[in-house]
């Protein structure tokens, strides 16, 4: 995957390579489509603290293509499938 395509998740994930026990995952229209409406982007945490200080970090939202940030443990990510069921890609 060419993360120079979409600087700003380049910066997401260095932003959260800083927090503890925090996976970043692509999914949806990004990894499919040129121009997607948005990045869907899968955190999946264990200590809901850092989700809370990478949300705040940056307008995150607020970037070109936006990103739309969906938080959940690992636990719950088994329960829905979610990985297998959308395909989702580790960013890291």
């Amino acid at each position: 995957m060419d993360l120079n395509r979409w600087p700003h998740l380049r910066l997401l994930i260095e932003a959260a390579q800083g927090l503890p026990s925090l996976e970043v995952w692509l999914f949806g229209s990004a990894l499919r489509s040129e121009r997607p409406a948005d990045l869907d982007i899968l955190l999946v945490y264990e200590d809901r603290s850092a989700v809370v200080a990478l949300r705040t970090m940056n307008g995150w939202e607020e970037m070109c293509p936006p990103f739309h940030l969906i938080a959940m443990t690992s636990r719950e990510v088994d329960e829905y499938d979610f990985i297998r069921r959308t395909g989702a890609v580790r960013l890291m």
